[in-house]
Formats: C-alpha cells, structure tokens, sequence
C-alpha cells in the first residue's frame, strides 16, 4: 500500500520527542512492505527536509502537502493530529482517496481545561483557550459538511466522548484505535524484587496535565516514612514547569533530577534499572509512556483518570483517584512492603501490553482500517 502521513510534528535530532509515536508506525508500516511518505506540515517551513533515524521527512505548507498527495495519488492519508489548521489537506483530498484523522486529545478536546492554570499563569491559560476555541469552531461547522472520505481515529473511547463532548453530537465517521507499543524495544525482563524501591518518572514538564506536582507531593509524604531511605527516585524530563515542580524533592539525597529528554533507547535502558514508574496524570488520551513502560515490566503508579482505566487495571498498576498524591504515596507503599504483589503487577503490566497493544496487533489493524475504508463502505 502506498501510504502518505502528514504530521503535525516528527521527531529531529534537536527534537527527539516531536511526535515519536507517529515515527515507530512508519518503521513499522516500512518494515511490512508499505511505501510511506512522510511529510510534517508546518506553516512556515524552517527547512525543506531532512533525515531522521532513515527516514526522509518533508517539511511542507498545508497546500504543498495536498499538491503532493494529489501528484502522489497514494492508496491512504494518515492525518496525525489534525485540526483547523489542516483544513486545506482534509477537506481538498480526492474523494477517490480515504483520509484517516488520529486524535490524540488536544486537537479537538478541552485540553486547556487540565494544561494550564489560569492563577499560575494567564496568558498562557488564555492563550491556551483561544487555540481551543479556534479549533472547535471548526470541528463544529465541518460536521455539516463532513468530507465523505475522511474518518477520525481516536485513541481511547475517552477522547471520543470528550470530542463529542466539545463539538456538541458525534461526529459522522469514527474509530478507536491506540497508539502502538514495541515491545521488542521496551522488552520484558523480569524484575527482582529489590526493583520495588526503584522508581522512575519521565515525563513532559510542559503543562498540568502530566500532574509531575503530586509525584513531588507524594514523595515529600512518603519521606516521613521509616521506609523512605530505601526508594531511589529518578526524575527526567523538560518543559517550563521543571524547576518549580522538582524544587520541594531537590534536596533528598535519594533524588535524582535530569532536565532534559532522551531518546526511546535510551528510555528503554533507562526502563530495565527500575522497578515503578511513577505516572500520575490529570488527564491521558491514552498515555503511550506508561503502556511503553508497562512493555518493559515496570508497575505503573497513576492516576484513574482520562482513559487510564481503559489501558490499566488494579492487576497490572496502582490508580489512584484524580488530584489524590496521598493515595499515590500509599502506592509506593503498598508495592513495598508487599513484594510479591509487586512481581505479579509486574507480570500482568507486560503481558497486558502484549495482549492487546504490541506492534503485532496494532499496526496490522491500523493498515485493515486504511485499506478497509473504500468508496463502497462510506
């Protein structure tokens, strides 16, 4: 199949976190025998293209993109992350070629409602919401004129509800289908059990939403604890937030802090030293670096929020309740004075992932749903 992505973003050497997701289905879809253009879409194009881990990448306008997919004449377009601002791609594609939308959560859901705070920071919230209400406004008025090839994927029934939620109906055409895990790359070795006292977090520290502020809460509680001097915790990431959700942990001698973002690789070394990742979220279309962690036999402690319970169960993971760092800390707790506990979650956190998002599953689903959607089934 000749498959044309368009992207709101792809990984570079100066960005490596730009979007990965989208990169480990081209490999895939590559590795399968697919022919894969790949083009990031961006208004003002910093370059033409380059090179990114053997894959060219094209760095075109919106209209470029469509001058291309129209010369190119490909089987399927995925659109990754679309919103108002691929109007031009989604609505000018042939109506010979299908058009599939991923939805990760901030294209058409509320997100400024969990990213930002209006009392930390005004101008960001406000900025935040009139993106929002730029794209909704879209979404809204495109609905009564849906393109009869263009569907929409979602993540999780949690973003589905949420966008449908936003827009005020369901939209036409739509399908669940989540993000991919390789399991080959975040492989599953079998944890001790010393590796309940290892924890790790790597997270974005770019808004509220990845909830790094009740990691810091919990672990100052947890430091009144006999127990506590035995936990390594191990802390990276970057984003505006960092220094001043880090700075209350900062000072414990078993605190690690990095500012600063590593390749999947890297990740996945990373993932094989612990034991927990500590994960809570305020709100998670899905939550890829969970499920990759979760690949790799780590016990996720997070919140039941957002689609986590989707992706997540009480036998393979800790879910507290929303906005709940105590229950969070009680956690850490549990999984360490019960190790045998923590070895079956292990188990169950990686074979879960095997069984229901592992590369194997989800790619072969992903290019049926390509395929499938035919000018006969619209």
């Amino acid at each position: 199949m000749k498959i044309v992505i368009v992207s709101r973003g792809y990984p570079s050497e100066e960005r490596i976190y730009n979007h990965g997701f989208v990169h480990r289905r081209v490999l895939a879809y590559r590795a399968l025998g697919h022919e894969v253009t790949v083009i990031w879409r961006h208004h003002r194009p910093p370059v033409a293209a380059y090179e990114f881990d053997g894959v060219k990448v094209q760095v075109l306008t919106p209209a470029d993109a469509l001058q291309m997919i129209v010369r190119e004449q490909p089987d399927a377009v995925a659109l990754h992350a679309p919103g108002d601002d691929f109007a031009e791609i989604i609505e000018g594609v042939p109506r010979s070629i299908p058009v599939h939308g991923w939805i990760y959560g901030a294209e058409i859901m509320p997100f400024y409602e969990v990213t930002e705070r209006e009392s930390h920071n005004a101008e960001r919230w406000e900025k935040a919401r009139k993106v929002f209400d730029r794209r909704i406004a879209y979404w809204r008025d495109l609905v009564a004129r849906w393109p009869e090839n263009f569907r929409m994927v979602f993540v999780s029934q949690f973003s589905a509800d949420e966008a449908f939620r936003a827009v005020g109906q369901e939209l036409p055409q739509w399908t669940i289908s989540p993000s991919p895990v390789d399991t080959d790359l975040f492989r599953h070795e079998p944890r001790s059990t010393e590796d309940r006292f290892e924890v790790l977090s790597i997270r974005p520290f770019s808004d509220w939403r990845y909830a790094n502020d009740l990691s810091a809460k919990a672990i100052c509680l947890l430091a009144e604890h006999e127990l506590f001097g035995r936990f390594n915790f191990r802390f990276l990431g970057e984003g505006h937030l960092f220094d001043e959700m880090v700075a209350p942990i900062r000072h414990f001698d078993n605190v690690s802090v990095e500012k600063t973002f590593v390749r999947q690789e890297r990740v996945a070394e990373l993932h094989r030293s612990a034991g927990i990742f500590l994960c809570p979220t305020r709100n998670d279309a899905q939550g890829v670096s969970r499920d990759e962690a979760m690949s790799s036999g780590l016990v996720p402690i997070t919140n039941a929020v957002g689609a986590v319970p989707e992706f997540a169960d009480p036998s393979c993971a800790w879910l507290a309740p929303g906005e709940d760092h105590v229950s969070l800390a009680q956690g850490l707790l549990a999984l360490a004075t019960d190790p045998e506990i923590f070895l079956a979650k292990s188990r169950a956190a990686a074979e879960r992932v095997r069984r229901t998002l592992s590369l194997e599953i989800i790619i072969p689903q992903e290019l049926a749903l390509m395929g499938g959607f035919t000018r006969s089934n619209r």
